[in-house]
């Protein structure tokens, strides 16, 4: 039955009996087990990250595939050798494409790349010169992981972005499931409240430091910001959830949530350990509803709701004004 029809008590049953619509008739049954080993070995993955294992950010492709070696080893140990020989074309070049996709965001376009290759070369007086590193970011963060991947599904994967997670659901069907987001973001706001009363919070957030001039922020630069902040969830719940997940489900069924959990944890190395920690259950939790509902569109809102909250916070927090 799709999610569209089903109330609140079906998606309950699925959590105890999981599928989805996606997935081969003949693919094995998903062990709870797998998923709480994988969840416990990538969380002593990202301590021992943050206890100094390959910390520099240079390493990042590094911890993505030593995160889905763990999960190939649990899979294997689940199901044995056959099981991962089963495999289609579709899903390896799945990963190996997205995992091409990840390194070349990761080195090109991020902030500390603006400030290599684009700032020495903008004027002073340049329009929005305080919101640059940011839009470079969300730039890099579009091509590499909206765009490129876009383009590229139908020709390496057979098939469109639709069905990658970029479709826009009936109206009929939000009405059903967005109260599931919704108490999804009220569950994490209480959390992120808390948190943004910490030090390490305080010293990684607001995101828009750049904005930041004698204990203010400018209005129509941080709506210029705020503006573009949702592109970044826009590009990321495509890309983590659309192609990793959605692109291996037909062999993995659930189980493609470990792999698209592995590169969106490890894409939030540097920020406080808790949120990186945190990423593990919120990854999983908002890849099973994309699974299930058919879209990352209403992730997309969550994620962003919950993000743009963390820098509101954080700017009260640290009594800076409006000018």
């Amino acid at each position: 039955m799709p999610p569209s029809s089903t109330p609140l008590k079906n998606w309950l049953s699925w959590l105890l009996h999981p599928t989805t619509p996606g997935q081969r008739h003949d693919a094995p049954a998903p062990k709870a087990w797998v998923f709480v080993l994988c969840a416990l070995l990538l969380a002593a993955q990202v301590v021992a990250r943050y206890q100094g294992l390959l910390y520099p950010e240079a390493w990042l492709g590094v911890h993505v595939l030593a995160g889905w070696a763990l999960v190939l080893g649990a899979l294997r140990l689940a199901y044995g050798p056959g099981y991962l020989a089963s495999w289609s074309r579709q899903t390896w070049i799945t990963l190996g494409a997205g995992y091409l996709f990840l390194l070349l965001f990761w080195h090109l376009g991020r902030m500390d790349s603006y400030g290599r290759w684009v700032a020495p070369h903008l004027p002073s007086d340049f329009p929005l010169l305080n919101v640059m590193p940011f839009a470079y970011f969300v730039a890099g963060a579009v091509v590499f992981r909206l765009v490129l991947p876009s383009l590229l599904a139908r020709p390496l994967l057979g098939t469109g972005v639709g069905m990658l997670g970029l479709r826009r659901p009936p109206e009929s069907e939000n009405r059903r499931v967005w109260p599931l987001y919704l108490v999804l973001f009220l569950v994490v706001l209480p959390s992120v409240v808390f948190a943004s009363g910490t030090p390490a919070f305080q010293a990684r957030y607001p995101l828009a430091r750049a904005l930041i001039h004698d204990g203010g922020i400018d209005v129509r630069e941080f709506a210029v910001y705020a503006a573009s902040y949702s592109l970044v969830f826009v590009s990321g719940e495509f890309f983590w959830r659309g192609w990793f997940a959605f692109g291996t489900e037909r062999d993995l069924g659930p189980h493609a949530l470990l792999f698209a959990l592995v590169p969106y944890v490890c894409g939030h190395f540097g920020k406080p350990l808790p949120e990186t920690l945190g990423a593990i259950a919120a990854g999983t939790v908002l890849g099973w509803l994309a699974l299930k509902h058919r879209t990352v569109w209403l992730g997309v809102a969550v994620h962003y709701g919950v993000a743009l909250s963390m820098d509101l916070l954080a700017i009260t927090r640290a009594g800076l004004h409006w000018t």
